[in-house]
């Protein structure tokens, strides 16, 4: 079991690192992920938290060309400086040397609005990767006027297909001008939210300190956006239009989700801010956090995100300063150090996952006596065990500290042992013709139910509720009740559980790929499966054809091959030992080893179980003393 155990955990990791495999399922738990927190994300960040663009329309309405004059970002600035931000991120680099062109009138435009009272903060050409590498200011530009940000942060690398967001680069402003090394160049929403920190709690971000995030896209339908946007839901429309969207996009490998069209964060144009004064745009950027960014065809970053439409890039900066406003210190880490690690927490799961496939099926013998002993605890027994943990849980809540991942893996593990409980206890008992009758006609009245509730609920609010309110509950019906797969619901539970305990406070970490751990754990559970009635089959055959010459290879070759299908055997099959397997004695003198299960003839016996086994003398059946 030991070697069963290695061999999962190996093709785990490489099923985890892989990206061309995982990254299938990625957008999958992304969409659970975000449909979950449609409902429960906060609304702190969308009131801080503004975006005006630059649309590629406006060149024509403006008079204006690509890329646009610094005269017009001027007076963008100038009318932004009227309505009084708090704070402006600048997603433009102004690095090209035009010339005919004056860079004065934005310099000055930049420092009027640092007057003000706003905290301006201006996107620069990235650092080199090495630290200390240099960036280069603006000749013209005032540095005591603005904050440097590098605006290139964002990646795919995230645990479940989430957009990563970098903190900065170390960095020294003009090198080769003698200038001391070095400067933290923070990325924008962490920049702005640092001077936000600073301003209610005193206190800065320390660099060394600040782990990458990875952004929650956040759902909430925004008033302002709706009023000049199409927000209209893409859902609506015909039956089979419908359907036949939802059909190409699963053939794709996508989630048939229907992305929104309009953004969380409230968004006025150009347009907006250079027309009359109009209380909308007033209340989009008195006192706000403000992104001023650009969205033109083939000039600029676009966002994939799993919410939304594709974005322009300042949207990116928008949703990641939108969490750090909305969670604070407890944003969504793309990794830790130590236990607390993306990558302690994927491995934790991935061997738990492992220890469930190989007790799936046939518990093995301690497996079993471990579920007897469980089973004899008494009532107080049980009632301190559920104390303990929740005690933990509380005390890891109230007090976070470097140990609390470890805390947390108190009750985890009682759940473990729980649902070990589960799979090597749970009644296996063939129904009797009338109830499997009935089984089968009420599942196929749930799936008629289900198919209805699904049009229906589509139609009216979109797929996605869909999803969430009819697909995933009448999944887990049919689980339970028809299939009677306790073991994969207990494990759904568990895994589910890991992964809101790593999200939560204190470990803070960013959502599993939990569909890709059910999907590995049921694939490799029918795998073995497959693998154990395979084995049980060729020993069968061993048992009528003992000699090697009836294999038609060489002693040493056959007792290779008994081996390889010795590893194959599930349940008490892995306690008979390596020798007794296969020894080639008379077939009137051993027999193999067998789980439960039919098609195997003489390995059936009266208690469903395994066959006689020769150990040291001793018959045995299924690895107990007869």
């Amino acid at each position: 079991m030991g070697i069963q155990f290695g061999i999962i955990v190996v093709v785990g990791g490489g099923w985890f690192l892989a990206s061309e495999i995982s990254g299938y399922v990625s957008p999958w738990s992304q969409a659970i992920v975000s449909g979950l927190v449609r409902y429960g994300y906060g609304m702190e960040g969308q009131k801080e938290t503004s975006v005006v663009l630059f649309r590629e329309e406006h060149l024509t309405e403006l008079g204006e060309s690509f890329p646009v004059s610094y005269d017009r970002h001027a007076e963008v600035l100038e009318a932004l400086a009227s309505y009084q931000p708090r704070a402006v991120f600048v997603d433009f680099a102004f690095v090209d040397n035009r010339p005919g062109r004056d860079v004065t009138p934005l310099a000055d435009a930049i420092c009027a609005l640092h007057e003000s009272g706003t905290a301006v903060f201006l996107a620069v050409p990235r650092p080199s990767s090495s630290k200390g590498g240099g960036y280069k200011l603006r000749d013209g530009f005032d540095p005591r006027c603005f904050t440097p940000v590098t605006a290139a942060v964002n990646g795919e690398d995230g645990a479940s297909g989430v957009l990563t967001y970098g903190t900065g680069a170390w960095a020294t402003a003009n090198p080769g001008k003698n200038e001391r090394c070095c400067t933290y160049v923070w990325s924008p929403a962490f920049a702005m939210y640092d001077a936000r920190r600073s301003a209610v709690m005193g206190t800065l971000l320390d660099p060394m300190a600040t782990p990458r995030m990875e952004i929650i896209w956040g759902h909430r339908p925004s008033a302002l956006n709706a009023k000049w946007m199409n927000c209209g839901a893409r859902g609506a429309g015909a039956l089979a239009s419908r359907l036949w969207r939802h059909a190409k996009r699963l053939i794709a490998s996508e989630p048939p989700l229907e992305k929104a069209v309009c953004p969380q964060t409230d968004t006025i144009t150009v347009r907006h801010l250079l027309g009359p004064v109009d209380a909308d745009v007033r209340r989009a950027i008195t006192g706000k956090a403000v992104f001023y960014g650009g969205s033109f065809a083939m000039a600029e970053t676009r966002v994939a995100s799993p919410v939304y439409d594709d974005l322009p890039g300042v949207y990116l900066h928008a949703m990641a300063y939108d969490n750090l406003v909305t969670f604070g210190d407890d944003y969504k880490r793309a990794d830790r150090a130590g236990l607390t690690s993306s990558t302690a927490v994927n491995g934790l799961l991935l061997m738990f996952t492992a220890l469930l496939v190989l007790v799936a099926d046939k518990p093995p013998a301690w497996a079993r006596r471990l579920a007897d002993r469980l089973a004899g605890v008494r009532g107080p027994a049980k009632v301190v065990v559920a104390t303990v943990a929740i005690g933990c849980v509380l005390t890891a809540a109230a007090r976070p500290t470097s140990w609390s991942a470890v805390i947390l893996s108190i009750p985890l593990l009682l759940v473990v042992g729980a649902v070990l409980h589960v799979a090597a206890t749970r009644p296996r008992p063939t129904p009797p013709p009338r109830q499997f009758l009935r089984v089968y006609a009420g599942a196929l009245t749930m799936l008629a139910v289900a198919v209805a509730l699904f049009l229906a609920v589509d139609g009216a609010y979109g797929i996605e509720a869909a999803l969430l309110v009819v697909v995933l509950p009448a999944y887990v019906a049919y689980k339970t009740f028809v299939s009677r797969d306790v073991l994969f619901m207990a494990t759904s539970v568990v895994l589910v559980c890991a992964a809101v305990v790593s999200y939560l406070p204190p470990i803070n970490l960013g959502p599993r790929n939990i569909v890709a751990y059910l999907l590995f754990f049921d694939l490799v559970r029918r795998l073995l499966q497959q693998a154990d009635r395979i084995a049980g089959t060729y020993f069968d055959l061993r048992k009528q054809h003992a000699a090697a010459e009836a294999w038609g290879v060489s002693r040493d070759t056959l007792r290779a091959v008994d081996w390889l299908f010795a590893m194959c055997l599930r349940g008490d099959q892995e306690e008979i030992h390596h020798e007794d397997a296969i020894a080639p004695r008379p077939p009137d003198r051993v027999g193999f080893a067998a789980g439960r299960g039919g098609g195997h003839g003489p390995r059936d016996g009266p208690t469903g179980g395994g066959g006689l086994v020769q150990r040291n003398g001793a018959p045995h059946r299924a690895g107990r003393p007869l």
